[in-house]
């Protein structure tokens, strides 16, 4: 058979040289390789493949580079992929979907198992009793059993009519019958499980009496010993993980004295909570690396390159020395074996558009699984700068700038902000899709780290709560300030591009700093507070800690109308200069296309410019190709009409 990698891939990295610039689909394209993980043994490989318009699950064989089988996932639209044996691969697939008994569209997940060696395919939970019909977050396991038999999945068990309850299911991969095998109770959020997979812990959060409470339990899941309840609107700690001992659960939390968001340790046996472990000043933990059970073996710190820390010292010397062999690109663990001796980095940015690289222990050169991009040369692949400058109040704002060498030299030219979306949320430096597109004719793209981005420590997040429309927004003006004092944009040609709180940020651009922006784009924008603090209610319940968080981050309660209408650019139309396009998911269900709909109202009654692409069964991430390309051409045809 011949080699996948000889039909599918180009070889790494392209020396080829084209004397014209990709065209936009290259840039709008889904990446060829995504969602790669490693089988238990390293020997496998399952990925998420775009080729030739089709969307396939593609299994291959790492030891001959062959082709082994796969499935069309066109129709399923797969999020993640986890394997539990060699030949049993779980996909997680997902949608937005709408019940008669249900106000508002929710995102629905369901898992199948796919059976390498028979291809059969077969739902997850399907045979649960008692399983609750409304539910969105479905497949997510948290054990297997050693035979790779059963998975272990908590949901929610319950009849249309009566509440919802937080249990286990034992879910069979074969033809048996799943069993519910532990039941918490309406507040139940989460489980974790021994090492014969039978329940270990309980956490609960009571969104009415805003109680969050951790407890050990039975076999069964009743409460057995309280280790820790805390009051507050949301809980102080993000539980993650076990210790390898599972004697202690493992903590994330945003810690002042720590400087960032950092790793504690609550032993099983009193509650106590030791900690912080393996903090860095100014950098927070951004994932834990864990295996099936959730078992923690190391960190991934954030920031605009990631880097990790492990308990095994061998391990966490072979993970610095690779990325010391990639030092201008980011390298990114995705996927490892269960023994960790084969690893899969994620790397890009540089001279790179994207591949996988798959590094095993005592073998010197690194095998290429997959590239991302193959129709984009590293000829083609813009320089990505890491910069920090002062806003206007002397707090330091980190940032990316992208653009070409001779646009660098040569100065004077047209400038794309993009904010990130979250907001607590940071850019990576890599290859970001939108901003090399435009980078790649002749713009200077600047994604700013405003305050409130998560990423750089604590004292960086926390000074966003409640500067929506203020120092967050002012953060964004200060870097187009910088870079016109340094002589690299013109000040005529400004535009600000941006998606979910970016696309806010984009419309208070065009709200309150009228003078300084050209034209505005807003993709899936927030722009009127009030109305979003509402649908939260309606969606989530009035006591969520959703209404909370959104409420600390205005810097203003609902009932506060006069402060979120100052700070809510729908209420600001008449200040509009520049012309405004906005895009929105017909089927989004975070920011509801209402958003856009109020804004393109209010932009239409104040007599300005603006044009309103509603895009036909996309979410809020731009996860269609197709729709990803049709975005990118609206942007492309508006940004060249006006800088």
């Amino acid at each position: 058979m011949r080699s996948l990698l000889a039909v599918l891939l180009l070889s790494f990295p392209s020396l080829s040289f084209a004397s014209e610039l990709p065209p936009l689909e290259a840039y709008g394209r889904l990446p060829m390789m995504d969602i790669l993980e490693l089988s238990p043994d390293g020997t496998r490989a399952a990925s998420r493949v775009m080729r030739d318009g089709r969307d396939l699950v593609m299994v291959i064989d790492l030891e001959s580079m062959e082709f082994v089988t796969g499935l069309d996932a066109a129709e399923v639209n797969p999020r993640w992929l986890r394997w539990i044996s060699e030949d049993q691969l779980v996909l997680v697939v997902s949608d937005t979907v709408r019940t008669w008994s249900v106000r508002n569209a929710f995102d629905y997940s369901q898992a199948y198992s796919f059976d390498v060696a028979t291809r059969d395919i077969r739902v997850l939970l399907k045979r649960a009793p008692d399983l609750y019909p409304f539910q969105g977050g479905l497949g997510r396991i948290i054990g297997r059993d050693p035979a790779n038999k059963t998975v272990f999945m908590p949901a929610f068990t319950g009849t249309r009519a009566s509440q919802p309850t937080g249990g286990i299911y034992a879910v069979r991969l074969d033809r048996g019958r799943d069993k519910l095998i532990a039941k918490g109770n309406q507040h139940t959020i989460d489980w974790f499980l021994d090492a014969n997979n039978k329940p270990l812990v309980r956490e609960d959060f009571n969104d009415k009496a805003n109680v969050h409470s951790i407890w050990t339990v039975s076999e069964r899941g009743r409460n057995e010993k309280l280790l820790y309840e805390r009051e507050g609107a949301m809980p102080a700690y993000g539980v993650v993980g076990l210790t390898p001992a599972r004697d202690a659960l493992v903590l994330l939390s945003n810690s002042q004295a720590a400087g960032g968001v950092v790793y504690y340790l609550m032993s099983l046996e009193d509650g106590s909570i030791d900690g912080p472990v393996l903090a860095r000043e100014g950098a927070d933990i951004r994932n834990v690396i864990t295996d099936a059970s959730r078992v923690v073996y190391g960190v991934e710190y954030a920031g605009f390159k990631p880097s990790y820390q492990f308990f095994d010292a061998e391990l966490n010397e072979r993970v610095a020395d690779l990325q010391r062999r990639l030092p201008d690109l980011a390298s990114e663990l995705v996927s490892w074996s269960d023994d960790f001796r084969r690893l899969v980095f994620a790397i890009q940015g540089g001279w790179s558009s994207g591949a996988y690289l798959m590094f095993e222990k005592d073998v010197a050169q690194p095998v290429v699984i997959g590239r991302f991009r193959e129709d984009i040369a590293r000829e083609h692949v813009a320089p990505v700068e890491i910069i920090e400058y002062e806003a206007r109040d002397a707090w330091p704002i980190p940032a990316l700038v992208t653009a070409r060498a001779d646009v660098r030299e040569n100065g004077n030219a047209p400038l794309i902000v993009m904010p990130h979306g979250g907001p607590e949320s940071h850019d990576r430096y890599g290859f970001d899709w939108m901003a090399q597109y435009f980078a790649a004719r002749g713009y200077v793209v600047l994604q700013p780290q405003f305050r409130g981005s998560t990423g750089f420590g604590y004292a960086h997040n926390v000074a966003g709560e409640g500067e929506w429309g203020g120092r967050m927004q002012s953060d964004l003006d200060d870097g187009v300030l910088h870079l016109i004092d340094k002589g690299l944009v013109d000040a005529e040609r400004v535009c600000m591009v941006g998606a979910s709180y970016g696309g806010y940020a984009a419309l208070a651009a065009g709200a309150f700093s009228p003078d300084m922006y050209k034209c505005i784009a807003a993709i899936a924008p927030v722009s009127d507070l009030r109305r979003q603090i509402r649908r939260a209610r309606s969606t989530r319940g009035r006591n969520s800690w959703v209404i909370d968080y959104w409420e600390r981050q205005f810097g203003a309660e609902a009932s506060e109308k006069e402060i979120l209408q100052t700070i809510s650019p729908v209420f600001n139309a008449e200040a509009f200069t520049a012309p405004v396009l906005l895009i929105h998911g017909e089927k989004d269900t975070v920011v509801h296309i209402e958003q856009s709909k109020v804004m393109e109202k209010a932009l239409r009654k104040a007599k300005k410019d603006v044009e309103f692409v509603k895009l036909k069964g996309e979410d809020h991430w731009l996860t269609r190709e197709e729709t990803r390309i049709e975005t990118l051409r609206h942007l492309a045809a508006f940004i060249d009409e006006h800088l």
